[in-house]
């Protein structure tokens, strides 16, 4: 019985081992940035809106944030308005050893008149950079940790009226101090949604270059509008995902905790066979 508990602290000791905590993510810097410009044209009469995303970042965290609800009147009647709003965010305050991403946009373009609806035109760009230093949690610099990110995107819209082209896109980076690119990941179909998910290896010590970016493009196509009826084109298109890190077990780790295994299983087919 005394080997047996032996034997089992062994177990437990190896398996504690594996599931060790290497390292934490801090955010070392980042900044954010993105905009927004928009037009359509009624009747010949053609009305623009823009707006810009605010950097609200603070410590450990990354984050941007805008927002615009304008409308135009139209000459002799009617109005053209635009309502529009965008994140892009970071987080490393959540979790020590992960960090929490995401960005998005929605906006909705709207026109009421008598007569001709012309076309419309909506893009919006989002950025967010960030330096993520892989920082020393029990394991000393040096030590090979695995990172791995995940999450999913997914693409909504909806018009009244012909839509020529939807093109909603994301790209996601992930590169070493060389500038060497470690994960990537780009896309989005519109009306669309997918998860996606990538792995790689890393050390202790090493700083990380996270780039996500957010575009998104709207055109829609001319439409007959009779007195009271309108127009609308609305889009909306968002990423969220995490970026964690875990620590990779030396081999001494995982053969300490097979021979302990082993020995278990022997000692105990032995006791039956008594």
């Amino acid at each position: 019985m005394k080997l047996n508990k032996i034997l089992l602290a062994g177990v437990m000791s190896a398996a504690s081992a594996l599931a060790a905590q290497a390292a934490e993510l801090s955010l070392a810097s980042g900044s954010v940035a993105g905009s927004l410009a928009a037009q359509a044209t009624v009747n010949g009469e053609t009305v623009s809106f823009d707006a810009v995303l605010d950097d609200l970042s603070g410590a450990g965290f990354v984050l941007g944030a805008g927002a615009s609800d304008a409308s135009r009147a139209l000459t002799p009647a009617g109005s053209v308005s635009q309502l529009w709003s965008a994140t892009a965010s970071l987080d490393t305050t959540l979790d020590p050893a992960s960090a929490a991403f995401s960005a998005g946009s929605a906006g909705a373009l709207s026109a009421h008149a008598d007569g001709q609806f012309e076309g419309s035109l909506e893009a919006a760009s989002l950025w967010l950079e960030a330096e993520l230093a892989i920082v020393s949690a029990e394991e000393a610099v040096g030590t090979p940790v695995r990172v791995d990110v995940a999450g999913s995107a997914e693409s909504l819209w909806a018009s009244s009226g012909p839509t020529l082209e939807l093109v909603p896109t994301f790209d996601l980076v992930v590169r070493d101090a060389g500038a060497n690119v470690l994960g990537s990941w780009q896309g989005l179909d519109a009306g669309g949604s997918e998860s996606f998910s990538f792995s790689f290896q890393s050390l202790v010590g090493e700083v990380l270059s996270f780039s996500l970016s957010h575009d998104s493009q709207a055109m829609g196509g001319a439409a007959a509008m009779a007195a009271g009826a309108g127009h609308t084109l609305d889009n909306a298109a968002w990423l969220e995902g995490t970026i964690t890190v875990t620590a990779v077990p030396e081999p001494e780790s995982y053969a300490l905790f097979l021979a302990g295994l082993t020995a278990i299983g022997l000692f105990g087919r032995r006791r039956l066979q008594r």
